[in-house]
């Protein structure tokens, strides 16, 4: 038995009924309610898509990857589909924004719990899935592995090219009304192979997969990075601290049923409040400074903060390499590096960001003094 969803992405997704049994249970349907990109639509009208199709999606990107590079073992591909599936399991309301308050874990923590422990792990149980299956399944997904081969199945998910990385970039993309993120990814499946044990793509699609990078760095740069969409996230965490208890985030059976809408309900009852009105009510901070030098900002920041109280200034940093790990590509049966064989690569410097944000009424006024002192930053 199998079911088929419809994609705006990959097109029929089809799901068989053990992966369904997962979808359907309350842990995983929970997803439908917590956006993507958090706040972003705030920013972004259309980008409303949340955990749920990304995770669908992840899921069927893992399985032609897992084809295209030849493997055959039909019960690993069962576990690898399930391991992209739940990658994500694990997100708070407003997925990444509101991570720090998840103390000193991330979703990948909670998420791991949730399937060795907690229900989705009995579900899967329940299915045929030995606990040493399951293990495996939370291992692939949050990259916990420590043999070579269970490496190579985690990457198909969570590398630097893998499931979790191709979908969000196309699906982002798409529903914020960009095209940053979109690149040839057929081209890249179609390049992909093992070697030596090494997940690699084929010289020959060496501009698809620079296209790639290109597509992520822009997408971090001006969707993921927006200068609106930052400030939008410090007033959410505001709000939250002011509206609930920061422990309701500490505890994982808790938070596997907490979404993006229970927090917004409980907020919107005072629409009077000032953290409402920043964050719904257009009413954000804006932007005075902005830099790529972290000892500019310092000098900024100091400046500032000796003429003005804290709490009409906010600030905010952001930095993202451009690759974690190292692509290798494969030609004649040798592998090279991406970043030696590509000038593109090679000069592409990673983000850094360094804004300083102003109670509105105060921005002209920043902006003056500052110019005046000589700190004009870059756009």
């Amino acid at each position: 038995m199998f079911k088929d969803f419809s994609d705006p992405i990959h097109g029929f997704v089809r799901v068989e009924d053990h992966e369904l049994k997962v979808i359907d249970s309350i842990y995983f349907q929970r997803l439908r309610y917590i956006k993507q990109l958090g706040v972003a639509y705030l920013v972004f009208p259309s980008a409303h898509h949340t955990r749920f199709e990304h995770s669908i999606g992840v899921m069927e990107l893992a399985t032609r990857i897992y084809n295209s590079l030849g493997l055959k073992d039909k019960r690993l591909l069962q576990i690898v589909r399930l391991a992209g599936l739940l990658h994500d399991i694990g997100h708070p309301p407003f997925s990444h924004t509101t991570e720090v308050l998840l103390g000193d874990k991330s979703h990948e923590d909670v998420g791991y719990k949730a399937i060795t422990e907690g229900h989705v792990g009995e579900i899967l149980r329940r299915e045929g899935f030995s606990y040493d299956e399951v293990e495996l399944i939370a291992r692939l997904a949050f990259k916990r592995c420590s043999q070579d081969e269970e490496r190579i199945l985690s990457d198909i998910i969570t590398g630097e090219f893998g499931a979790d990385r191709m979908d969000y970039l196309r699906r982002d993309a798409y529903f914020c009304g960009t095209y940053y993120g979109f690149f040839d990814y057929e081209r890249l499946l179609n390049h992909i192979d093992l070697i030596e044990g090494k997940k690699t793509v084929n010289i020959s699609a060496i501009r698809t997969l620079e296209s790639f990078f290109l597509g992520r760095y822009f997408m971090y740069a001006q969707v993921y990075f927006h200068k609106v969409v930052r400030i939008l996230n410090i007033h959410l965490l505001e709000l939250i601290e002011r509206f609930f208890r920061r422990d309701q985030f500490l505890n994982t059976d808790s938070l596997m049923t907490m979404t993006d809408g229970e927090l917004l309900a409980v907020a919107l009852k005072h629409p009077d409040n000032i953290h409402i009105k920043r964050l719904i009510g257009r009413e954000h901070f804006r932007e005075v400074f902005s830099t790529n030098s972290y000892e500019e900002f310092q000098e900024v920041k100091k400046e500032l903060t000796l003429r003005y109280e804290p709490e009409v200034l906010r600030f905010d940093a952001v930095r993202k390499k451009v690759m974690d790990d190292d692509v290798l590509l494969s030609k004649n049966n040798t592998l090279v590096s991406l970043r030696e064989a590509s000038d593109v690569m090679a000069n592409l410097k990673d983000i850094e960001i360094y804004r300083v944000y102003a109670e509105r009424s105060l921005k002209d006024e920043m902006r003056k003094l500052l110019t005046t002192k000589g700190y004009h930053g870059k756009p």
